[in-house]
């Protein structure tokens, strides 16, 4: 079976290639990439897209839109595949839509951060394109069960959410392979954030609540890895003794990093998914994450650790405390969770909706 991935920002990620070297065991994959900036690609089966894109063109959805198509069509990229995976419900959703008008190929979409807080709530002109792309998808897959219930309550019909699963992104297997349980050790609270210092990750609230728990007497360390993209943070950062921070890191240096701690906490405004969760717990510390966000939904609250709402620092605290209070049982609940995102097995479950893909369009 041979797949054609759209996907946007497929250079900017690693997620998408560990997706497709885990699926060449069970299928045959092309890409093409949607990237903002034109990127020069020597790889097998990788297609990038133009780059005579105008400043309107990229304001604009349907020129832009238009463009990528007339690409793809150019060059014949769907010629002898058998389902398109669209990786975002509208800036790849669109042009596997477009195909499946014209040439009757299957696809399956996905829908992301961007599709839920963006697209859907803001651009009210293209909400009808949405509906129609997910009506005519053979699936619809979403990364996050809160996604999920947000879309199929507020946008989706039940013939939609009906054909719709959720499917988490997966780590790489350098964390599935290393992880042990752990247990809290001595009277300081080790907490870990990692990920890129903006206001969507809100370390605002997170830097809050250790001040509350310094303010109650408590030994407190907060470690932050991920670059300062926005610079207030960076005084909020050094005025607080109790910061450590490190630039962004390699995988291997991010997994000691973790290891070194005791709980992972990002109550991040939004977020698709948020990998770092999942790499967390497989390193056995449990976790601090948004209601109703990414990561959400995928446990039981208390399972590996709690949702909590983004902005609410004493029930953050609270939180934290349950954690203390369950903590080694909780780890090792978290070590023996985080093998539900291993990529093999992911890539397995993608290969049979695939084939549910062609099997549907007989």
């Amino acid at each position: 079976m041979r797949i054609l991935h759209i996907i946007p920002d497929y250079f900017n990620t690693n997620l998408y290639r560990l997706l497709i070297a885990a699926q060449h065991s069970y299928c045959e994959t092309r890409v093409y990439a949607m990237d903002n900036v034109f990127r020069q690609c020597d790889e097998p089966e990788i297609y990038c897209a133009p780059k005579a894109f105008s400043s309107l063109q990229r304001l604009l959805f349907f020129p832009k839109q238009k463009t990528l198509l007339d690409d793809i069509e150019r060059r014949r990229l769907f010629h002898d595949i058998d389902v398109i995976h669209a990786h975002t419900l509208f800036s790849s959703g669109n042009v596997a839509y477009n195909l499946h008008r014209k040439y009757g190929i299957p696809y399956v979409v996905a829908v992301r951060d961007t599709d839920v807080n963006v697209f859907m709530r803001y651009m009210l002109h293209l909400r009808p394109l949405g509906r129609k792309i997910a009506a005519n998808a053979a699936k619809i897959i979403f990364i996050s069960p809160a996604y999920r219930d947000a879309m199929c309550g507020r946008y989706f019909d039940e013939y939609c959410a009906a054909k719709s699963v959720v499917l988490p992104n997966g780590i790489d297997d350098i964390f599935l392979c290393q992880g042990t349980p752990r247990s809290l050790e001595g009277h300081e609270l080790k907490l870990i954030c990692v990920g890129q210092i903006t206001k969507r990750k809100n370390v605002e609230t997170t830097l809050r609540v250790v001040d509350t728990l310094v303010s109650q007497g408590r030994k407190v360390t907060l470690t932050l890895v991920g670059n300062v993209h926005d610079e207030p943070y960076r005084d909020m950062i050094e005025q607080r003794p109790y910061c450590r921070w490190f630039p962004h890191c390699a995988k291997e240096d991010v997994l000691k990093h973790l290891r070194r701690n005791d709980i992972f906490i990002m109550p991040s405004h939004t977020e698709t998914f948020g990998l770092v969760y999942a790499e967390a717990i497989s390193q056995g510390l449990p976790v601090i994450y948004t209601r109703g966000q990414g990561f959400d939904g995928h446990f039981a609250d208390g399972e590996v650790g709690f949702a909590v709402p983004d902005n609410d620092v004493d029930y953050i605290v609270r939180k934290i405390e349950d954690i203390e209070a369950d903590y080694n049982a909780m780890s090792v609940r978290c070590v023996a969770a985080a093998q539900r995102f291993n990529w093999h097995a992911l890539a397995r479950q993608y290969s049979l909706i695939y084939s549910q893909a062609v099997d549907t369009a007989k």
